[in-house]
């Protein structure tokens, strides 16, 4: 069993024959950011998950890609079978609050925004925000051993309870700008214990860290820009990510159209 930042991925080998039929209906794709697509449409539909070659996707990449993605709090369960094809399934953890979430996301975003503001106003209204009405949760954040898979690293608890971890406003932010619908994905840094948010206007792709532009203590109505609106360049000076994979992933979100 292996953590990604608190959300679960586990493994498992089963036994038993060699069946090609299910090899033969294993759903091709050409990279992972295809495989998490397909995992992201089928959780959606309350799928029970997707089978892959064995050979046409890596476990962990497709757990990253979906996580970018894909706004909810999930675990992605893999299943590895004597007939070369691995079976994926993305269980979402409180589903029910988390779509109550996703509702307050869109009148949060509706009400935060307007149809003449630019792509770039949209966006840092939406920083703004997520900002104000949320405070950095201290108390989880100096616990020795964090639940990573808690609210306050998720979207929910950001909007729900206006509480959260680093990890909680990405996906708060996410959320947020998805029902403004503007395509922005969830970044995790190389440890797996950071993350913000990227977007690309005009073929530049952009980084938002709300995390960093929240003040710690709570001040109110002050919010930083320090971190808003950051090329690939100036986010390294302070952060550590592959930023080849994220740059992949938005390639593919750009020529599937979304």
């Amino acid at each position: 069993m292996r953590r990604f930042f608190g959300f679960l991925l586990t493994m498992a080998l089963l036994g038993g024959g060699v069946f090609w039929l299910p090899y033969l209906q294993a759903e091709p794709v050409d990279n992972v950011y295809q495989a998490a697509d397909l995992l992201r449409q089928d959780a959606e539909n309350g799928g029970n998950g997707v089978a892959f070659r064995e050979d046409n996707v890596d476990a962990d990449e497709v757990y990253r890609a979906l996580e970018a993605q894909y706004p909810y709090a999930f675990a992605l369960h893999a299943v590895t079978r004597p007939n070369k094809t691995i079976e994926l399934n993305a269980e979402v953890s409180r589903q029910a609050r988390q779509e109550q979430a996703w509702e307050y996301a869109k009148v949060l975003a509706a009400g935060s925004i307007s149809q003449t503001m630019t792509a770039e106003e949209k966006l840092r209204a939406l920083h703004d925000t997520l900002i104000r009405q949320c405070e950095y949760d201290v108390d989880t954040a100096e616990e020795d051993a964090p639940d990573g898979s808690a609210p306050a690293f998720a979207a929910d608890g950001a909007l729900l309870d206006h509480k959260a971890v680093c990890a909680g406003y990405g996906r708060a932010y996410e959320m947020l700008c998805k029902a403004a619908g503007i395509q922005v994905i969830y970044v995790a840094s190389e440890e797996m214990n950071h993350g913000w948010n990227a977007v690309r206007l005009g073929g530049t792709t952009y980084y938002i860290d709300c995390t960093f532009d929240d003040p710690i203590p709570d001040r109110g109505e002050y919010v930083s820009d320090q971190y808003f609106m950051l090329t690939g360049d100036e986010l390294a000076q302070t952060h550590t990510w592959n930023e080849a994979f994220y740059e992949q992933l938005l390639d593919s979100l750009e020529q599937g159209g979304k």
